[in-house]
Formats: structure tokens, sequence, C-alpha cells
């Protein structure tokens, strides 16, 4: 088992064109905001997938005591058999980071049930300090297993934490405090992941080039003129944009901020199975003048 935080992943993809069935031509604005009216303003999209190879499981070490001195010695030994447990499972291409270490003051189980019913916390149990951390467990080299075998392996990992003491999932503090507000705690247990994204990329890029070339083209010929030079090209949307850094979400429904060192592009899905890579671009081509074509003609 390797503690680095690094992973770097080979990925065979499969590529899929999506085309929708209509096209759009519009006017579009330059980046001084002045409205170009010429030529035809198309959307190409395109999209790949592939498989990921990576999945990654979030789990708790965490200890509560009356005394901070007791309540960090059971963290110790809480998060020493978690980290033991993973080791006897032998699994190489295992990693585990440890993010954002947390000390808060935790109050008794009646006064958090008087809290939730809006009345003031008076009652006589005491207080608790709570020590805790995030363990991120990354395995790799998933890509080519059955379903099966990878729900096995998150299985034993699972069961391996849960044995040692750790914690899964939203505690009973944070499900209280998201009912309380209507909010959804964080609850993504295990994802998947695809991290190697230079192929994906360069295939759904060229597809989204194909596709608004061919519905320009299309538009060209039922308007009767003849499509120029490509003179501008936006991207609308790039699949793993916006995935570059975290923002978990705490019982408030308040971001919490990014948490750990920001990350490289990816996209991640809550199931196995083959993940979209989408890339959607807007194209302004040119139309070639009646003069120019004749020239071209004689």
């Amino acid at each position: 088992m390797n503690r680095r935080p690094s992973v770097a992943l080979a990925v065979t993809c499969s590529c899929a064109l999506w085309v929708p069935a209509t096209g759009l031509a519009q006017f579009t604005v330059d980046p001084t905001g002045a409205v170009q009216t010429g030529g035809i303003s198309v959307y190409g999209t395109g999209e790949t997938s592939a498989k990921p190879d990576l999945v990654e499981i979030s789990l708790r070490a965490n200890a509560s005591a009356e005394l901070t001195a007791d309540a960090l010695v059971k963290y110790r030994d809480t998060k020493r058999r978690t980290l033991e447990a993973f080791e006897k499972l032998k699994l190489e291409k295992l990693e585990v980071e440890e993010q954002g270490v947390s000390l808060a003051n935790q109050g008794s189980a009646e006064q958090m049930q008087m809290a939730m019913r809006g009345m003031m916390g008076t009652g006589s149990g005491k207080s608790q300090v709570s020590i805790s951390s995030s363990l991120h467990l990354r395995l790799s080299g998933i890509k080519d297993l059955s379903a099966e075998e990878v729900l096995e392996t998150v299985g034993t990992l699972l069961d391996a934490a849960k044995d040692a003491g750790a914690d899964i999932g939203p505690t009973a503090a944070e499900m209280n405090m998201a009912w309380r507000y209507g909010n959804m705690p964080e609850g993504t247990l295990v994802r998947f992941i695809i991290n190697d994204l230079d192929q994906l990329r360069e295939q759904a890029y060229e597809s989204a080039v194909t596709d608004a070339r061919t519905r320009a083209e299309r538009l060209a010929r039922l308007n009767g003129v003849k499509l120029g030079h490509v003179m501008g090209v936006q991207e609308m949307h790039v699949s793993a944009d916006d995935a570059q850094q975290a923002v978990y979400y705490n019982p408030y429904g308040r971001p919490q901020g990014a948490t750990g060192k920001p990350k490289k592009p990816h996209i991640t899905s809550e199931t196995f199975n083959e993940i979209p890579f989408q890339v959607k671009l807007l194209v302004r081509f040119a139309i070639v003048p009646d003069g120019e074509k004749t020239a071209k003609n004689d």
C-alpha cells in the first residue's frame, strides 16, 4: 500500500459521437461587445467515453472524550488500527491520504435533540471534545475488472474500515442538522474516477469540430451559399474544467471551501460504468461572396 496521493492512469477509450438533430444559427458577439451578423454560427458537440480506472472511498477517523488528551489518544488509536487494517489487505495499488484534521466541541445527545427542537440546551449531559480527520482511499487499476470484482474489492475495504473503528457516511449530527435546514448532507461514499483525460479530450474536440462543420455545411447548402473559412471558435462546455478543486458543503448547506491540494482535471461517476467526456463549441464560419465564387469558377 502506497500513501502518496499521486496516481497515473492509462486509459483506453472508445469514441462515440453524439449529434443532436438540429443545428442553431445565430448572431455572435466578439470580446469587444460588437454584434457580428455575418457568416453562419453553429454549435458542435463531441462526446467520448471510457471506463474509470480509479475508485475513491471517503472515510473518517473519529474519536470523542470529555478531555482533549483522552480524545487524542482514542483518535490516534482509531487511525492506527484503520491504517493497519488496510496494510493487511496487501493491495499494491491502494493509496491512503489523510486530510482535514479538526477539533470541535460536541454537545451531548440530549443537548443536540433540544437544539433540534429550537430549545435552549439546558440538558444535564456533558459536552465532549471530538477529533476527526478525513481518510481518502484510492485504488487504481480497476478498469479491466468486472463489476462484481470491483464491488467485492470495495466491500472488502469498507468492511476493514468498519472493523477498525473508522466512520463511514454522514455523522448523526450532520444528518440531524441537514434535516433541520432542509439539505442533503455530503453522502457520496464511493466515486469512480478517470484522471488521464488527454486522449478523451482530443477525441471529443475532434468530434465537436467535425460536428460543427457538418452542421454549417448543411445550413449553407439549404440556403444556397458556399461555406468559407472559420472566423471564430468559443468553448461553451468542456467536461472536467470545473473539477480541479473539490468543494464540500457543511450540514447548513454552505460551502466549506476547497479541501486538500488542487486536483488535476478529472471526471467522476457514482457508478462503475463508462463515463462520458463532452465538448461543446460555438463555431462561426464565413460565407464566400458570390463574386469570389465566380472568380474561382472562371
